[in-house]
């Protein structure tokens, strides 16, 4: 917990900084939308060690067509995740993202360029007898660059905190067949010698509902509002409703007759 408020003190002072270093008024942009799916899968290795492996395709709205007009990103990320306590987790691992091109027409722009990551991620849950609460920390380190050939690599560091809950609807407790409401707001912060007076990179509000089929699958759906800085006007706030459809998948490794792992219920 103590983690959590010098965190959130980092974040004030970085809100602090982009407020005097900015001139100009505020401003909106007009928001896009997107579309997210994503498969999220757990698979046990031991009594306390996990493999997570997650699959992410994106599409952004194009030439008239909203939400799926051309491809945008393709994420694939991993981690090994250690359960420390049942209230306690951490994980660390490897990104891959392929950003494609946003003008398909324009022969100066490389079609996909990869995006490394290396992230850590340390995980507070707080179980309450009807639903679950979740504090999240993650960490990524990222290597970056546009999509304009002969672009130059840039080293960032995005700094993410999530809150959110999943609590049952139509039962007393988030066992299978129980649909639930997984209220989500995170706030990803980023910095490094690229990030001048633009340090709030998304600010992501994303209410889902979910249905669990049994202890090895859940699905969710939502639709997600965000915004952020652009990073050459920090005055200039992007907005963005992402439609997101995700399933979560849980199996066990472990000889037969192992506990199987309980339902994972976040990103």
């Amino acid at each position: 917990m103590k983690f959590i408020i010098i965190l959130l003190i980092i974040i004030s002072q970085f809100f602090i900084h982009a407020a005097n270093a900015q001139e100009n008024v505020s401003q909106f942009e007009e928001p896009t939308t997107l579309l997210w799916l994503g498969t999220y899968n757990k698979f046990r290795l031991s009594e306390k060690l996990f493999w997570r492996a997650e699959f992410h395709y994106r599409r952004t709205e194009f030439d008239g067509t909203p939400f799926v007009g051309r491809m945008a990103q393709i994420y694939n990320r991993h981690a090994l995740n250690y359960i420390v306590s049942p209230q306690f987790n951490i994980s660390v691992g490897p990104v891959i993202r392929l950003d494609f091109t946003p003008d398909p027409d324009n022969p100066d722009l490389n079609t996909v360029v990869p995006e490394p990551r290396i992230w850590h991620e340390y995980m507070f849950v707080m179980p309450w007898p009807r639903f679950q609460m979740y504090h999240r920390i993650r960490i990524e380190h990222r290597w970056s660059k546009s999509n304009l050939k002969g672009a130059e690599w840039l080293h960032r560091t995005r700094w993410r905190y999530k809150f959110y809950m999943t609590i049952p609807i139509n039962k007393s407790q988030l066992v299978p067949g129980a649909f639930f409401v997984n209220p989500d707001v995170e706030i990803i912060m980023h910095s490094g010698t690229p990030v001048i007076g633009d340090p709030l990179e998304d600010l992501r509000i994303y209410p889902s509902i979910g249905y669990i089929v049994n202890p090895r699958i859940t699905y969710t759906a939502g639709l997600m509002y965000t915004t952020g800085q652009r990073r050459f006007d920090p005055s200039m706030y992007r907005q963005r409703w992402v439609l997101r459809v995700n399933a979560y998948i849980s199996l066990d490794f472990m000889k037969k007759g192992s506990k199987l792992p309980p339902v994972r219920f976040h990103d």
